[in-house]
């Protein structure tokens, strides 16, 4: 079995996500090839494809949208799940109650859930490190409204044992030992 891993990631965070399901994936047995979104392969030769992408405003990145517009046809005939990274912070939850995994799932879900039809959806916590910034995005966490991380939390709020059991279930679903 051939898996393909492909992932859009600005600052290195949906990478690491990435990377982290490759392995477990690879751990048990799987022909894992991991691949940026900008710079990716044909996915006809695989038998599984993982598709991910950091979330800004709502939106995937571009290149990994484009990714799944571009081969909707040979995704729509394998096994797709796709993942999602990009809320900040330790609150799983807004004031309200909600999960903000659910309010941070990007405006392209419910076109890629018709199109090619994923076996799932994820949305990870995501990480912010402003080492990894240009300078006007550093320039962003400077504004008065940022006060205290207010609206850009700093750190990494991956979640890895989630990360895992996500993996686990890709496994559970091909009928692979866990």
């Amino acid at each position: 079995m051939r898996v393909l891993i492909v992932h859009a990631s600005r600052h290195g965070a949906t990478q690491g996500i990435a990377e982290r399901i490759g392995g477990h994936l690879t751990h048990q047995g799987i022909a894992v090839t991991l691949q940026s979104a900008e710079h990716t392969d044909d996915p006809s030769p695989y038998d599984v494809m993982v598709i991910g992408s950091a979330t800004y405003f709502g939106h995937w990145m571009k290149p990994a949208a484009e990714y799944v517009r571009r081969n909707q046809s040979a995704l729509a005939n394998r096994p797709v799940w796709l993942f999602s990274s990009g809320p900040l912070g330790s609150a799983t939850h807004d004031a309200q109650g909600k999960d903000l995994r659910d309010a941070a799932e990007p405006k392209e879900m419910a076109e890629f859930r018709q199109s090619i039809r994923p076996k799932d959806h994820h949305v990870f916590f995501g990480a912010l490190d402003p080492a990894k910034l240009g300078f006007w995005h550093r320039l962003l966490l400077k504004l008065p409204a940022n006060k205290n991380d207010a609206l850009f939390p700093v750190g990494d709020f991956r979640d890895w044992n989630e990360v895992d059991s996500w993996s686990q279930t890709i496994l559970r679903s091909l009928q692979l030992p866990v």
